[in-house]
């Protein structure tokens, strides 16, 4: 069946990796890492990510976000578009869209057939090992081609100078905000994580768009910037932007540029808290489209119709169920806003799936004012770490505050609970939102309701 050939070619993706043994794998990226083998795939198979005009995406925060937002845009503006992201939340192919929609069984199969065969020939030394998901961005690269797309979106890792996906030639470049994380893999310092993360500037990128950064990080960014020729534009510095929410649960971000550019996008209240990532997505579609010579000066587009799995998304009502990829006090006072616009009647519970490397202590002091309990589980992951004793930390914030270790236990119990005016935050680590949106039965197959909105003309100011 389709199905076990899929699960063949997601079990050989990982085999090179762990057939090195663990010791050759620990450590800094810059010593343990070799993109090179992901670059000397993509020239094997005939250079697939010179097809199009390609987008990386880097950060700490809001990568996958930022990628799908930026994707949106630029389908919505007419373009064909090609999305990478990584990981995925319910299906390993949702790593791999063309238009919102994710590949099929089929296709990824013989995907990965055919670069299997490529990498027989590849002298990799017995010690390193092929990146996972760099033979997965070259086969979402060589499908990309056969699709046919104008543009493609690639979501890095947790770096970029030594990440397999940066090997993806790209002309442009979207960082989101850097924060001083994966110290193990991408340190010791700070300093160390934002060099990393800016490799994502490469010999081909022509153009960066930030999101705004800790002062650390701009006045790195600055200096980095200073010697190279390349565009660089900082929301807050270069461009800035309003939301405006009318009746109907309709919103618009509009950005406006020092140079005076006009970009809007409009979108259901459900985004309205991710308005700064769409007004950076939306600056980014700009240099797109300015590249490809379509305008991009006074762009006007509908997301309305976005799903945006597992980001603040409404999953069930009575109760009304919420689940979020919230890890740390930022993402929790995203919450905290779609709480106070929604204003829920009854009681507000929080479960949330915190592992040990998350900012369990700036979710919780962030979110108990507004919540009246908390449950705390683990998720699906054996690969995740649930050591802290965080009942004990959250019992300082919140007087209900219970553990539950099996995640799909929390889930089901949470909701067997509540009353149909009862609200429930299902808020943690990716696999966790994963694991909730498969016990609910949420597709995720497409980016958006109702299935896919085709590409478009794009709508322009004054037309």
């Amino acid at each position: 069946m389709i199905e076990q050939e899929v699960t063949k070619a997601i079990e050989w993706i990982f085999e090179s990796y762990t057939r090195v043994p663990p010791a050759k794998r620990v450590g800094f990226d810059r010593d343990v890492r070799h993109p090179e083998w992901t670059r000397w795939l993509l020239d094997a198979v005939g250079r697939p990510d010179e097809s199009a005009y390609n987008v990386a995406v880097t950060g700490s925060k809001g990568k996958g976000a930022h990628a799908i937002l930026l994707a949106a845009i630029l389908q919505a503006a007419g373009l064909r578009v090609g999305l990478f992201t990584s990981p995925h939340l319910v299906d390993f192919l949702e790593r791999l869209r063309v238009n919102g929609m994710a590949v099929s069984n089929e296709d990824f199969v013989r995907l990965a057939k055919g670069v299997r065969e490529t990498t027989k020939e590849i002298p990799l030394p017995a010690d390193q090992y092929l990146g996972p998901v760099g033979l997965v961005a070259v086969m979402a690269s060589i499908w990309f081609r056969e699709q046919k797309t104008d543009v493609n979106v690639f979501e890095l890792g947790r770096g970029a100078m030594y990440d397999d996906v940066n090997r993806v030639r790209h002309q442009g470049a979207l960082v989101t905000p850097i924060f001083a994380e994966h110290l193990d893999k991408l340190g010791p310092e700070w300093s160390d994580v934002v060099r990393e993360k800016l490799g994502v500037v490469t010999e081909d990128t022509t153009w960066t768009v930030s999101y705004e950064q800790d002062a650390v990080v701009e006045r790195m960014m600055e200096e980095y910037f200073s010697t190279r020729h390349q565009t660089w534009r900082l929301l807050g510095r270069d461009f800035t932007y309003e939301v405006v929410c009318g009746t109907g649960g309709v919103c618009s971000v509009q950005v406006t540029s020092a140079k005076g550019e006009t970009l809007r996008a409009s979108m259901g209240v459900n985004l309205a808290p991710f308005a700064g990532n769409v007004a950076v997505a939306l600056t980014a579609a700009g240099q797109v489209l300015k590249s490809l010579d379509m305008g991009g000066q006074t762009l006007d587009v509908s997301l309305a119709h976005l799903a945006f799995p597992g980001r603040l998304q409404v999953i069930s009502k009575r109760p009304t169920c919420l689940v979020d990829g919230t890890i740390h006090a930022v993402n929790a006072r995203f919450v905290v806003d779609w709480l106070l616009r929604a204003k829920p009647s009854g009681k507000v519970t929080a479960v949330l799936s915190l592992p040990d490397d998350k900012d369990a202590l700036g979710v919780v002091e962030t979110l108990a004012p507004h919540v009246d309990g908390m449950v705390f589980t683990t998720c699906s992951n054996p690969h995740l770490r649930y050591t802290r004793d965080l009942v004990a930390l959250a019992k300082e914030h919140v007087q209900s505050v219970q553990w539950e270790p099996d995640v799909e236990v929390a889930v089901q119990r949470a909701q067997a609970s509540a009353k149909p005016e009862d609200t429930i935050l299902f808020l943690g680590t990716q696999s966790f939102v994963g694991d909730v949106l498969r016990i609910f039965e949420v597709p995720t197959k497409s980016l958006w309701h109702a299935h896919q909105i085709a590409g478009r003309e794009p709508h322009w100011f004054g037309n």
